[in-house]
């Protein structure tokens, strides 16, 4: 458990960091004391030793000596000894300043020090002088080995790791049982319905026991739950309604295509007519043997097939339909549909149409037919009417390698390209960002809704297509689109 080892370990942090400073001002205090009570007891014990010397020394010096002899058999943790000063070897002296100024001093006092016997090892050593006849200074000499003094400091560091050991492990199991219950598991509950709302579960469901900030923060994901809700409803109505305008943004700009196309094709389709009428008045008017009428009937069906098939084609175009890409479709014979559509627009102004294959080119794509020749017929239509007269509008159709612009896989992919070029005067700088843009156009009023660049980005788009533009003013554009090639297996 992450959350559990972080704070369990800013918690010792702070548990050790205290005891060890209180340890260390205990310990330091009760040292202190320790070599204060050793000294009182020396100085105790050494005056009153020195008292009974001087005491017992006037009535026999050798039992004054055995008085100190018994002392220091009855006490084992003190070395009771009576010493003539001028006796006390030189070395000790040299180690032990305090000694020295001791003996050198007329009237000398009690001293108390740490230092070393002959063996290096440190004792307390007390001094005491006593007050026996003769010329001769001696005192009572009473040292204790500091051994015991180190034992018992051992004592204060094993019962300081014991009280830290003790703390950090009932700290640990109170800390482990309240993040169990109090954390651990309302988190959890959280973190799954954080995992449900990310997979579009938005009820409001959770709970979760008790007064706290989780708790808390449970209610707050409840209430946003029930605003997603809301806002996802407002949002799908919302979306269904742009879909709808869009779509009929989408109708709009073919249905203003289709009036110029039908335009343009009225000398088509007039042809023809003039043909159908002038073949029936001969068989009204005129005396025909069976062949000859025969022959009219024949010629007459042909026109009206081929009027027939015009008005099709552009019935096709302008009939309202959705996105279905049900089966792979042959994108040169849309291309060709659209020319056959523009042929005779294109004409009448004085361009042509031209069309270039890459020899065994990928044409097939699974895409909606109908809505990629709306994309086609749009930006060939923009070609024409941006290039001047006795000019011509290349579509170039080719395969490439490369990774899609919608797309972050980083994946090389094939893709039909298909470019369409005019030879007008370009896209002016300042009007390269607005092309694609709902509604904007540079053409007179009826020659566009501006829409034509913003469905095909559009519709590409939906196909997993996109659409790019390279601007060579003033030598035209050319537009390039690209659409996913049919997978084969």
């Amino acid at each position: 458990m992450n959350l559990f080892s972080k704070i369990y370990s800013y918690l010792l942090l702070g548990i050790f960091s205290l005891l060890i400073v209180d340890g260390n001002l205990n310990y330091e205090a009760q040292i202190e004391q320790f070599d204060l009570d050793m000294e009182e007891k020396a100085i105790q014990i050494g005056t009153i030793m020195a008292g009974m010397i001087a005491h017992t020394w006037n009535e026999s010096p050798r039992k004054a000596i055995q008085l100190v002899e018994d002392a220091d058999r009855a006490d084992t943790q003190l070395d009771i000894r009576f010493v003539w000063l001028d006796e006390i070897p030189q070395d000790r002296k040299r180690r032990n300043p305090v000694l020295q100024s001791f003996i050198d001093s007329d009237t000398p006092q009690v001293i108390s020090f740490i230092g070393r016997d002959e063996h290096r090892r440190k004792h307390r050593f007390t001094y005491i002088p006593v007050a026996v006849p003769g010329d001769r200074p001696g005192a009572v000499q009473i040292s204790e080995s500091l051994a015991h003094f180190r034992e018992y400091t051992q004592k204060i560091l094993l019962r300081f790791l014991l009280i830290s050991s003790l703390l950090a492990l009932i700290s640990g199991i109170i800390l482990y049982c309240f993040i169990t219950m109090k954390i651990k598991s309302p988190l959890e509950k959280l973190t799954r319905k954080a995992i449900e709302i990310g997979k579009g579960n938005l009820e409001a469901d959770l709970e979760i026991k008790g007064d706290d900030e989780l708790v808390n923060l449970a209610r707050i994901m409840n209430d946003m739950c029930t605003r997603l809700l809301i806002a996802q409803e407002k949002i799908h109505f919302e979306n269904l309604a742009r879909l709808k305008t869009l779509e009929q943004l989408r109708h709009t700009e073919k249905l203003s295509t289709v009036g110029q196309i039908a335009a343009g094709i009225a000398h088509e389709i007039g042809t023809p007519l003039n043909v159908v009428d002038g073949r029936a008045k001969m068989i009204i008017s005129e005396d025909l043997d069976r062949e000859e009428i025969i022959g009219c009937a024949k010629i007459i069906k042909t026109q009206a097939e081929r009027i027939t098939l015009i008005i099709r084609q552009l019935l096709d175009f302008s009939r309202k339909k959705r996105t279905i890409m049900r089966a792979s479709e042959n994108v040169l014979t849309l291309l060709r549909q659209v020319f056959h559509l523009l042929t005779p627009i294109a004409t009448k102004q004085g361009i042509s149409l031209n069309l270039k294959v890459v020899p065994e080119a990928k044409v097939s794509c699974f895409i909606d037919a109908q809505q990629i020749q709306q994309v086609f017929m749009n930006v060939i239509m923009n070609g024409i009417q941006a290039s001047p007269e006795k000019s011509a509008v290349l579509v170039e159709v080719s395969n490439i390698h490369l990774r899609s612009m919608l797309h972050t896989d980083d994946q090389m992919k094939e893709f039909l390209r298909i470019d369409i070029s005019d030879e007008g005067q370009g896209i002016a700088a300042e009007n390269l960002d607005k092309i694609f843009t709902p509604f904007f156009t540079t053409k007179s009023i009826g020659l566009g809704t501006g829409l034509g660049l913003s469905v095909a980005q559009e519709l590409l788009e939906e196909h997993g297509g996109w659409i790019e533009v390279d601007n060579r003013q003033p030598k035209g554009a050319k537009f390039s689109m690209y659409l996913g090639l049919e997978e084969t297996v």
